[in-house]
């Protein structure tokens, strides 16, 4: 046995570079998987503002490009343009809300023309990149709260995440009598009854 061979436990060269081809091909699924949809794709800067900043310093920050998401909270037509309230949320590095991590905060989302509020409803995951354009106060209940608001150039709104089906249960040791008109088993009663036909 040469070295190389009891280095890699592989004694075919061929079968070698397949293992390897077949971990690269891997990788780039993994890593495809991570990326953010187009739409939201930007680079953006080591130093770009974060929510906190954009709700504390907003002169130093204005004009930031900056790409925030979480939950809407609430839609607004005006005339001329649409204002959605988020709740932040922290971005995967696919750009998507992380549905349970704690708030960093609300913005406004501020949108050109009209967006209906049957599409972009409440606690739906949304992500924009756009310029900071400083703050608005507005009410939360009886509390005062500055508002960062984003002009929104780009944005994704992510497909609702809906809960798996349960796994299909297979009994291995049940099997269908012929003789018997009512397929019922009795130590299964959740199945239904006419499962086989």
């Amino acid at each position: 046995m040469t070295r190389a061979t009891y280095l890699t436990g592989v004694k075919s060269p061929r079968r070698r570079w397949g293992l390897i081809a077949g971990a690269m091909l891997l990788l780039a699924t993994l890593g495809g998987c991570a990326s953010a949809p187009e739409a939201i794709d930007v680079d953006l800067p080591d130093d770009a503002p974060t929510l906190d900043q954009a709700r504390h310093e907003p002169d130093a920050v204005r004009g930031a490009t900056v790409r925030f998401g979480g939950q809407i909270a609430a839609v607004e037509n005006r005339s001329d343009d649409t204002l959605i309230e988020v709740v932040g949320r922290e971005l995967g590095r696919d750009g998507r809300p992380a549905g349970g991590s704690a708030s960093r905060g609300r913005f406004l989302a501020v949108f050109d023309g009209f967006l209906d509020p049957a599409v972009y409803e409440q606690d739906r995951q949304l992500t924009v990149v756009g310029e900071l354009d400083g703050i608005e106060s507005r009410k939360v209940g009886e509390h005062d709260y500055p508002y960062p608001r984003v002009k929104v150039r780009r944005y994704y709104l992510w497909p609702e995440l809906r809960p798996l089906p349960p796994p299909y249960y297979y009994d291995p040791w049940y099997y269908r009598d012929p003789f018997l008109r009512s397929h019922y088993d009795p130590f299964f009663p959740s199945y239904p009854r006419h499962r086989w036909r």
